[in-house]
């Protein structure tokens, strides 16, 4: 089995062409799945106590590293979950739990971007799966691009699992709502702070982070727009996604903006919660 494997991995791509890189790594990554009896749409790549209330079981979830996702903005990324193992995210999200979302405003039924009520099969798929070894998780997002944070909170899990689980990624994105903790000022290197106006840009500035600001009706006063939010094209003329972005990380200097949005409920709350 180890000489298989590792004759799969001797064939992954890390530099080059994404489009390449893409189709090779997720072809052999079906291959390692097959060969270690796992399931090619999602593992669970860690287990424990969450960081962020203390007492709540936690799991770090993984798919699209075997197929593609069809989330339309991010493009074919590897997705990375941050979900409750005993509660249904639905349920956790409108409970306002902080163990995976911390004190983010938008948690609660709040406005959040994210569509909880669509995790409940991957929950249901993922959630007694025992963790597979951190060695195997890195071979998975090999070469790939990677977005931590899917849902929740990356500061909800121990910063070694991001600096492991990443270290052979191509690139990835990352984003917290802990950057005023203490706590969160780990992750720094890791993700861009989530921020909501100027002045909590500026707080995170000052706090040496990158930030990405949804802002709604007061212009940005520094940074550039998202380019996956905009009407530009990439050099191959095709619309912008995070895949062909991927400057959403704390690595460099850089400050990223996008206008508030989604369905109009959404908006609504999200603008009760940022008042």
């Amino acid at each position: 089995m180890k000489d298989t494997i590792e004759m799969i991995a001797s064939r992954k791509l890390t530099n080059g062409a994404r489009v390449l890189r893409q189709y090779v790594n997720k072809g052999l990554n079906k291959a390692i799945a097959k060969a270690y009896k796992l399931k090619d749409s999602s593992v669970v790549v860690w287990k424990g106590i969450s960081l962020l209330d203390n007492e709540t079981p936690i799991m770090v979830t993984l798919s699209g590293f075997a197929k593609d996702s069809d989330n339309a903005k991010t493009g074919a990324m590897v997705q990375v979950a941050i979900l409750p193992i005993h509660d249904k995210p639905s349920d956790n999200y409108r409970q306002g739990s902080a163990s995976v979302c911390g004190d983010c405003k938008y948690n609660g039924g709040n406005g959040c971007y994210v569509q909880w009520q669509n995790l409940t099969s991957h929950w249901n798929a993922t959630r007694s799966q025992t963790p597979i070894d951190m060695a195997l998780s890195q071979e998975l997002v090999k070469g790939l691009e990677v977005r931590v944070g899917s849902a929740g909170d990356p500061a909800a899990v121990p910063v070694w699992v991001w600096q492991e689980l990443l270290r052979y990624a191509h690139s990835y994105t990352a984003y917290t709502h802990q950057w005023r903790s203490e706590h969160g000022q780990q992750y720094r290197d890791i993700c861009m702070a989530s921020v909501d106006s100027n002045a909590e840009r500026q707080q995170a500035i000052d706090k040496g982070w990158n930030t990405f600001l949804v802002y709604d009706d007061v212009e940005p006063d520094v940074g550039i727009r998202c380019l996956a939010s905009s009407d530009k094209t990439d050099k191959d003329g095709l619309p912008y996604q995070c895949i062909t972005c991927m400057a959403c990380n704390g690595k460099g200097k850089k400050h990223i903006n996008e206008h508030l949005h989604g369905a109009t409920n959404t908006i609504y709350a999200a603008r009760k919660a940022r008042a």
